[in-house]
């Protein structure tokens, strides 16, 4: 595959990745949905898948930085940005799995409902950024 091909290919699984970002974001509702109701058991499974996808999500940005690497991607601002929301995604997923191992369901649904999807908002919106970005520097 040459340059031209990596870039479309980045640039095709960045807009990709910002549409799956929506997707989750409405199962993570649902998930909460399930929890408030006394569905747990639903509720759970159905936040079990969505963190396994998300975990698909996150290997994907992995290999977006590796096949992108260089001095001027890691000053890129949308690359900072996903390092921060990054970390913040991780101790959202901390205080959730704090939540359900304290069988705190309406907690959960809380961190869900109110964090969790509201973050995976802000990775739709900073992967359509980043495409945008690499689409007007195709030598990336």
């Amino acid at each position: 595959m040459d340059n031209e091909e990596l870039h479309h290919t980045i640039l095709k699984a960045l807009r990709e990745a910002a549409e799956a970002c929506k997707a989750l974001a409405g199962f993570i509702l649902q998930s909460a949905e399930h929890l408030r109701s006394g569905e747990i058991r639903e509720g759970n499974e159905l936040l079990s898948k969505v963190l396994d996808d998300f975990s698909v999500l996150v290997s994907f940005l992995e290999d977006v930085r590796r096949c992108t690497r260089s001095p001027e991607a890691d000053k890129n601002d949308s690359i900072v940005t996903l390092d921060q929301e990054s970390r913040e995604m991780a101790d959202l997923l901390t205080m959730a799995v704090g939540a359900q191992e304290n069988k705190d369901w309406v907690y959960l649904a809380d961190i869900l409902e109110y964090e969790f999807s509201q973050k995976l908002g802000s990775w739709d919106g900073l992967l359509k950024g980043m495409a945008e970005s690499r689409a007007a520097q195709p030598g990336l």
